[in-house]
């Protein structure tokens, strides 16, 4: 394992390491924690995002929760930690390119955005199901971990293509359009034929995203930079563990925005570059292949999958061809 993760760790930028090693690692300390009224208390106050929560004016959980891996107030099973040593691969493979894409600064601001529309839609349906349909047990549905963003991700980046088609595992090819929603209706068959609405809030968000051009409310590297420029950020130029931190300003997306009509840098590192790469490769089948491998079993056997528990590692486009 080692051996793997050492090469992709060496290529990481600032932001991308320090979730590496503060995903886990938060979750080690809060599980360790949980022994303790305070322990547990602390993971339900900072990353609960179950209506509960938000009825309490825990906002802040809306952005945070992508931050921590497992459900607040639980401990750490073996299973998690496994599925967490596959979760610091996707980073790995997943996070670098974005965040060169962006900077690190909007990177940040980018997966707490996602991450808060994910959670929004999560909580009002979460609402009609407790006042509307009289079940009070979705009133304690929180959503867990970084798999909510890298789906919604995922969606954005298959509707940029939506007449393509993907492969998952070399076994079967699916549509793109309809991609996202097998992927979902996978996972909760793993999870015992048991829904989980904060992946399918997530997947909802994707395919929303280009209809409502939510593009306009995303960070952009240009309102990272202005935020660099305040004196305790140094003007984004420092290293974290070893690393450089990506100043907005030498962002690849630095001054793209404008230029696209206003679009965010989410759309320019997604399926929009998967279209306009396509039509200068005319002549090559469009197809992709976002799960390959020998595959990884997925779910912990005991409930809902663990969230980090996606085969999905997104690269350049034309590696998935």
């Amino acid at each position: 394992m080692g051996n793997v993760l050492a090469p992709l760790w060496a290529e990481c930028p600032a932001l991308t390491r320090m979730i590496c090693v503060g995903y886990p690692s938060l979750a080690i300390l809060m599980a360790g924690l949980q022994v303790s009224p305070i322990g547990s208390g602390l993971s339900i106050m900072l990353f609960d995002t179950s209506l509960i929560s938000i009825q309490s004016f825990r906002l802040w959980s809306l952005f945070l929760g992508a931050f921590y891996a497992l459900h607040p107030g639980s401990g750490l099973t073996g299973m998690d930690f496994l599925m967490g040593l596959f979760t610091l691969y996707m980073i790995l493979q997943y996070f670098p390119r974005r965040e060169r894409t962006l900077g690190s600064t909007a990177h940040l601001l980018w997966i707490m955005a996602i991450n808060a529309l994910a959670n929004i839609l999560r909580l009002a349906v979460m609402t009609v199901l407790v006042y509307v349909f009289q079940m009070p047990i979705y009133a304690f549905n929180s959503s867990i971990g970084l798999w909510p963003v890298m789906l919604a991700d995922l969606t954005v980046f298959m509707m940029g293509d939506p007449d393509g088609s993907t492969s998952f595992w070399g076994m079967i090819t699916l549509p793109n359009k309809v991609y996202p929603l097998a992927l979902v209706g996978f996972l909760c068959l793993l999870n015992r034929f048991s829904i989980l609405w904060d992946m399918v809030a997530a997947v909802a968000v994707g395919y929303a995203y280009g209809y409502f051009r939510l593009e306009r409310f995303m960070p952009t590297p240009e309102r990272a930079a202005r935020l660099e420029q305040l004196s305790c950020c140094r003007q984004g130029r420092f290293e974290v563990l070893g690393a450089s931190w990506v100043p907005a300003c030498s962002a690849q997306a630095f001054g793209q925005s404008g230029s696209s009509n206003n679009m965010s840098d989410f759309s320019l590192t997604s399926g929009q570059q998967l279209t306009s790469q396509g039509d200068s490769n005319r002549g090559r089948p469009a197809q992709f292949e976002a799960f390959s491998g020998a595959g990884n079993t997925l779910g912990d056997g005991g409930g809902r999958p663990n969230q980090s528990s996606s085969a999905y590692v997104p690269t350049e486009p034309n590696d998935w061809i």
